[in-house]
């Protein structure tokens, strides 16, 4: 008999906590279902209501102090959930009082401690929480049943490091991956001083009409005549962001293709990404078309990482069912590197975010976590209008993006999150190099 699965959501002081050390327990145990993740107290705060998790697990460090974290922790009554919280030695001495909020609290432990041995207890709270919950009301009962026997092989798959190599996708119109990917870059480059590179890959590049370029130099010129010249001949700049696009040409775009057919031509799809990849950038973000040409498979095998980008709505729900289906087929991105962003999030929306990611798990067996999830907001549309950057008009989209930054991104988190000034960070940080 196959064990429920239990949605949980996983907090710490940073990428190297929460990713490296917290995740690994849990996304390799079929018994959970990770639906998102923070690295920061003001990412937790913003997430966690929306995401409602089963479980919270979380390393107290990330707290600003214990009245903060029992204000937190009192709000998951809102549904039932249950916390798992782990102390640091700073803070040992309010174990008890963290102990007696004994309705949403089901274990309290101090640091360090195994995170697999947390896991099972993590297990065990839950399901304890869940059986008093269900036995109130059982048509409450809507938490996915996994496929998978109890125990699973607790192994660490190779994380992403140095440059990343971001594939922004969706295979449902409108649901904004263009807009996640363009001013991802832009927010990387322009504010943050990442060298960043955008890959605009629709017919017509969508990046032309949103950033005010011209639809010419553009990758044609590395086809005609592969190498890096041609290459660096075809960048645009909009304030440090690197832009390659697309042909515009329809007949260009499709001998691109059908030079494609070959993966390792020299001017290939391909091989136009790999000339990009010199070392210098600390992210190469592709905006990929939706359909499933050599545009965008050639994307995804040489990405390392994948953002989804949906609407939390039915039809949404369905062409992301479909996407998840193409990578397995595809067999390159392993699920530590797939994440969910739920883009134009509103209250008339037919799904939450909880149960969009829930409903991926009944019928995969898995969905990816949840990176960030992105209010609507008319100030996207209307800054494209104008042809500018959107993240410079809306907050609700330059939240996002800070969360999606702070968890691809190791020791950015703060920087992410810092306050803006007119739609620009208040401060520089030095250029930074990977490679």
């Amino acid at each position: 008999m196959s064990e429920q699965q239990l949605t949980v959501m996983l907090a710490g002081p940073g990428h190297e906590v929460v990713i490296y050390q917290m995740q690994p327990a849990f996304l390799h145990d079929a018994r959970f279902n990770i639906v998102g993740t923070a690295q920061n107290w003001e990412n937790l705060q913003d997430n966690l209501p929306k995401l409602k998790p089963d479980v919270l697990i979380i390393q107290a460090d990330i707290t600003p102090g214990p009245d903060a974290l029992q204000t937190l922790l009192r709000g998951l009554m809102a549904w039932s959930g249950i916390a798992m919280v782990v102390l640091p030695a700073s803070l040992a001495g309010f174990k008890g009082a963290i102990q007696s909020m004994e309705a949403v609290v089901g274990g309290v432990y101090l640091a360090p401690i195994s995170w697999t041995d947390i896991a099972s207890l993590a297990y065990t709270a839950g399901q304890t929480a869940n059986s008093k919950k269900f036995s109130v009301s059982p048509a409450s009962n809507y938490g996915p049943a996994s496929d998978f026997g109890a125990s699973s092989q607790q192994t660490v798959s190779p994380l992403v490091t140095g440059t990343k190599r971001i594939a922004v996708l969706s295979q449902a119109g409108g649901a904004g991956a263009s807009t996640i990917a363009e001013n991802l870059g832009y927010e990387l480059a322009a504010r943050l001083s990442v060298k960043a590179l955008l890959f605009s890959l629709g017919m017509p590049p969508a990046a032309s009409a949103h950033f005010k370029l011209r639809y010419v130099p553009n990758l044609s010129e590395f086809f005609e005549r592969p190498g890096k010249p041609a290459l660096q001949a075809a960048i645009q700049r909009i304030e440090g962001l690197d832009i390659l696009l697309a042909p515009e040409d329809s007949v260009e775009y499709a001998t691109a293709v059908k030079n494609s057919a070959d993966v390792r031509a020299p001017n290939s799809i391909y091989s136009s990404l790999l000339a990009a990849e010199d070392g210098s950038y600390g992210a190469l973000i592709m905006d990929l078309p939706s359909d499933e040409s050599e545009w965008m498979i050639h994307s995804l095998l040489f990405a390392n990482v994948a953002l989804l980008v949906y609407r939390p709505i039915m039809a949404d729900l369905f062409a992301a069912r479909h996407t998840l289906n193409m990578l397995n087929r595809l067999g390159k991105l392993p699920r530590e590197a797939t994440y969910l962003v739920l883009n134009q999030a509103s209250e008339t929306s037919s799904l939450t975010p909880r149960s969009f990611q829930q409903e991926l798990s009944q019928a995969l067996g898995w969905a990816p976590p949840i990176i960030a999830v992105i209010d609507a907001d008319p100030n996207v549309l209307a800054a494209q209008e104008q042809r500018i950057p959107a993240v410079l008009r809306s907050e609700k989209l330059s939240k996002g993006l800070r969360q999606i930054i702070g968890a691809l991104f190791p020791g950015m988190e703060r920087a992410a999150s810092a306050p803006q000034d007119n739609g620009r960070s208040v401060f520089k940080l030095p250029r930074l190099r990977f490679g």
